[in-house]
């Protein structure tokens, strides 16, 4: 196991019984994050609580929590309160693996009725401890919500709970925490049969999304899988990111009228990027929305395109221009179906790990310089470290600013100019990443003339594409042709652009550049 495993939820759900039980069954040690902080402070909690109060106790609950998160990866069963605060929460799903266990309040009722050592459930009677569970609960939710896996202990057996929590931890999938929208991410080999009944076994009826790249190659063994579970059908899209538009969308609305697909079914996505944004957003608009999971088959979407919940269309030249924040229920990266995309598509993927390493993740940057022979390789574990760290840099930024109002701007580093090259080549002349690749030395440049990029960064970041075998060259680019595509971006307010400029590997920041501005700098870069 590469990371602690935290067994959070409410008191009474379970959590020392099931944590101990994972412990044994996995031979890993196991601790009681209360009982640590009672054998540190010398007291017990009743008293710190009583003495200090709860601010206080939370202090010494957040510092144990700390000193978890550097020791050997171990079974912790946490108490009720520990991730109530975001950031502490946030914190925690990215060191360790959370899984929060959950009852009904009746049930938490009789697990605590007669035990005087629950401070939180001081009550005279039964009906308002019950009263004082439901409300606790309800002002919890969106802490206990946002965990690797939630599972309910209410008439499950201590030993199944036991068995699908050691299967979460050994699977060590990634989160986005969205509140109720959560979900989890799951990269490996040979992952993607085995992991859908999971994601689409409880719907009413099930669309596989795809295209006819995609469809001879990975659908069979999918679609197969998805018919046992129950009622499935499949539509095939043309390929391309010219069919990112409103007829692929449209295809997708009458395969849903056709197959019955209601509020309870779920739309899964097999594909690129085009397929997870198109289907995506057909899952967003159908019955004002309904869930759907993504399985990328290329390293674009992987890494980029199937985790945020950023579902859109093209309209014209305006890429991304009709669409919705719609989070998946889940993601599946199975990077064995990386061995049957192109050299091209991949290579020029590799652009949008450059631009995640550049945005939050120096030790990626380090590993792309220093093994560009087995990334291009396709190394299996080389690639499963990329597309790991560059889903775990995304979901960071996503799970603190779901749609875009502020942080997760930075994600479009490179992206202004390199769209705006795409949409001039008219999504044919480029591939998305080699725009982007493109974007990212035009935005180093341009970051080195405002005295924001430290030209060897921006050295650096050419030299390592470069290296990749991705285009860097920006005197043979229109870039004044694609400079005025630019007044159709959905970033620009007014007269003015949000430009994303890195100061350092891992400190981005967005800055207000003028439209006649940004001409002038691009010039000055021919």
């Amino acid at each position: 196991m590469l990371r602690p495993l935290l067994i959070n939820g409410f008191m009474a759900t379970g959590k020392s019984t099931v944590g101990r039980l994972v412990a044994e069954r996995t031979g890993s040690p196991f601790t009681d994050l209360d009982e640590r902080i009672e054998n540190r402070a010398g007291r017990k909690i009743r008293d710190i609580f009583q003495n200090d109060g709860e601010s206080a106790f939370r202090r010494l609950e957040a510092e144990e929590l700390e000193r978890i998160f550097g020791e050997p990866p171990a079974v912790v069963a946490l108490g009720g309160g520990a991730l109530l605060g975001r950031e502490r929460r946030l914190r925690a799903l990215d060191q360790a693996v959370v899984v929060t266990l959950g009852a009904t309040p009746r049930a938490i009722l009789s697990r605590t009725s007669g035990k005087g050592d629950r401070p939180l459930l001081a009550a005279s009677d039964d009906a308002s401890r019950l009263e004082r569970i439901e409300t606790l609960l309800e002002a919890r939710r969106a802490a206990y919500v946002e965990a690797h896996a939630v599972l309910d202990t209410t008439s499950a057996r201590p030993t199944e709970v036991r068995d699908r929590v050691v299967d979460v931890w050994k699977r060590d999938p990634i989160a986005v925490a969205a509140g109720e929208r959560s979900y989890a991410v799951d990269v490996g080999a040979g992952i993607a049969i085995e992991r859908l009944p999971g994601l689409a076994s409880a719907a009413s009826r099930r669309l596989l999304v795809t295209d006819d790249v995609v469809e001879p190659l990975h659908a069979g063994p999918v679609l197969a899988r998805l018919q046992s579970l129950g009622s499935t059908n499949s539509v095939v899209l043309p390929a391309g990111e010219q069919h990112k538009a409103v007829p692929s969308l449209e295809r997708i609305w009458h395969a849903a009228t056709a197959h019955g697909i209601d509020r309870r079914s779920i739309v899964v996505a097999l594909g690129g990027g085009v397929v997870t944004d198109v289907a995506g957003f057909a899952a967003a608009t159908w019955m004002r929305g309904i869930s759907w999971v993504a399985i990328p088959t290329t390293l674009l979407a992987m890494v980029d395109a199937s985790t945020g919940g950023k579902t859109a269309i093209d309209f014209g030249e305006a890429k991304n221009a009709v669409g919705a924040f719609w989070q998946p229920s889940g993601v599946i990266c199975d990077v064995d179906w990386l061995r049957t995309e192109g050299q091209r598509n991949y290579a020029s993927a590799l652009a949008e790990v450059v631009k995640t390493a550049i945005i939050g993740d120096e030790t990626l940057l380090d590993r792309l310089e220093a093994e560009t022979t087995k990334v291009l390789a396709r190394d299996p574990l080389i690639v499963t470290e990329l597309v790991r760290r560059s889903v775990r840099v995304k979901a960071r930024i996503v799970s603190r600013d779901e749609r875009e109002g502020g942080l997760r701007a930075t994600l479009n580093l490179g992206h202004t100019i390199g769209h705006a090259l795409e949409a001039e080549g008219g999504y044919g002349r480029l591939t998305h990443g080699e725009a982007i690749s493109l974007g990212l030395v035009a935005a180093g440049r341009i970051g080195v003339r405002l005295g924001t990029t430290p030209k060897d960064l921006a050295d650096r970041t050419e030299r390592l594409l470069g290296a990749l075998g991705l285009p860097t060259d920006l005197s043979e680019q229109p870039l004044e042709s694609a400079i005025r595509l630019i007044a159709h971006d959905k970033k620009r307010d007014g007269g003015n652009l949000g430009f994303v400029l890195a100061r350092a590997p891992g400190r981005v920041e967005v800055q207000k550049i003028a439209l006649r501005d940004l001409e002038e700098h691009a010039a000055a870069l021919l």
